[in-house]
Parts: C-alpha cells; sequence; structure tokens
C-alpha cells in the first residue's frame, strides 16, 4: 500500500515537472502556456515595434484621406472674421430651450466659464478678482444680442481674451451651455437672443455642448486651427 502511494505521487510529481518545464521560455514576453490566451490577449503590435504587413514596416500609419475620427465631428468655419461672420448666419442650436438641456448648460458653465465670466455672467469671476482683464457681462450692449453660432465660433476657436476650449468641451456641451448663457444674456425670460443691426465686437463667451454644424462647410473648406 506504501509503495503504492509512493509510486502515484512519484508519477505525479513527474507529470507537475514536466508541465512547468513545458511552460517555461526563453522569450521573456511570452506567458507559457496559456488557456485561451485570445480571451486576455489582443494582437496589437508592441510599441515602436515594425509592422511586417507593409513593404515600408511603418507601425503607425496615416487614417484613410476623408476619415473621421471616432467621437469627432468637423467644424466647416475658418478662424477668421468671415468665418465668425458666417457661423452667426448657418448655426443654430440644435438642443431645444428646455429646462434639462438648461440645466445641464448651467453645470458645465459652472466648471468651465464661471472662473473668468462669473456666477451670474457679469464678468466677475474669480480670475478676474485676481486681477486679469474682465470680459464683458453677457446681458451688456457688447453680448447680449449675440447670436448663438457666433457663441460656437467663438467657444471653438477662442476670441479676444478667451482662449478656445473646443479640446475641453465637445460638441454637445458647446451647444448646452450656449442654452444656458442665454439665460444670463436674458435674465427676464425675453427669449433667444437676435442679431442686433449695430455691429459690436463681442469679447468672447463660453458655451459648451452637442450641435449640428455640417452646413457650414458647404461655402469654406475649414482651415482647422486649435
Amino acid at each position: 500500500m506504501k509503495k503504492t502511494a509512493l509510486s502515484f505521487l512519484s508519477k505525479l510529481g513527474v507529470v507537475a515537472l514536466s508541465f512547468y518545464l513545458v511552460s517555461c521560455s526563453p522569450n521573456p514576453q511570452s506567458p507559457g502556456i496559456e488557456y485561451m490566451p485570445d480571451m486576455y490577449r489582443t494582437q496589437a503590435l508592441e510599441p515602436y515595434s515594425g509592422n511586417t504587413n507593409y513593404a515600408d514596416s511603418m507601425e503607425a500609419r496615416k487614417p484613410a484621406e476623408g476619415s473621421i475620427a471616432r467621437g469627432y465631428l468637423p467644424y466647416g468655419l475658418p478662424n477668421t472674421n468671415e468665418g465668425y461672420a458666417k457661423a452667426g448666419e448657418l448655426l443654430t442650436n440644435p438642443y431645444p430651450n428646455s429646462e434639462e438641456v438648461i440645466t445641464e448648460g448651467k453645470v458645465i458653465y459652472s466648471k468651465m466659464c464661471v472662473h473668468c465670466h462669473g456666477k451670474e455672467g457679469a464678468g466677475d469671476g474669480p480670475t478676474v478678482a485676481a486681477g486679469h482683464p474682465p470680459p464683458p457681462a453677457y446681458n451688456s450692449a457688447a453680448l447680449a444680442r449675440l447670436v448663438e453660432g457666433k457663441m460656437f465660433h467663438s467657444i471653438t476657436y477662442g476670441k479676444n481674451l478667451m482662449g478656445p476650449h473646443s479640446s475641453q468641451l465637445n460638441v454637445e456641451e458647446r451647444w448646452k451651455v450656449i442654452r444656458y448663457v442665454q439665460t444670463l444674456q436674458n435674465p427676464d425670460g425675453e427669449g433667444e437672443a437676435k442679431e442686433s443691426t449695430d455691429e459690436v465686437e463681442p469679447m468672447a463667451e463660453d458655451a459648451p455642448a452637442d450641435g449640428n454644424v455640417e452646413a457650414a462647410s458647404e461655402e469654406a473648406e475649414p482651415e482647422m486651427t486649435n
């Protein structure tokens, strides 16, 4: 009985040792034998390694011409005075002027705009208190009648003292924050701003959310300037 047990343990040890030796590999990148490795290991190439599928072995390839990155919506107007004016004519907010959208816009405003424009949009944010030049109030003569298309353009590219915010706020966020800014333009609830007949040079306005800007690209092929 004792010999049988020892024989069994010996055989078991040999099998275990065999598995151990087979799982070893001189390749430091190899994990040895794995069960269903495709479930948790991708076939991606190692960083900076060559790609034998291409004649030049270059791994990092340029995207196909005309392709658009996932989650990215091109903006079809250039960062020029003409593009700014065109934005006021062509762009309209695709999001309704609803309580839900305005609430979402207020949250974005409190995170991305309040530091300069102030809680009520009066141009008295913490950066102004610290000595930076103030932006005009949203209900001032310069901005109270500013249309949403020009707001979107200014947030995308920046204007005067305000830098571009397209990297911080996606299209949806820009449009939604514009809905909230419109409530600061017209605190008495007069509705959306309509373009004034007087030409005014707006300072800048923070506004972010989702939108529809494809119509703009018909006029000019944009030269993106972030």
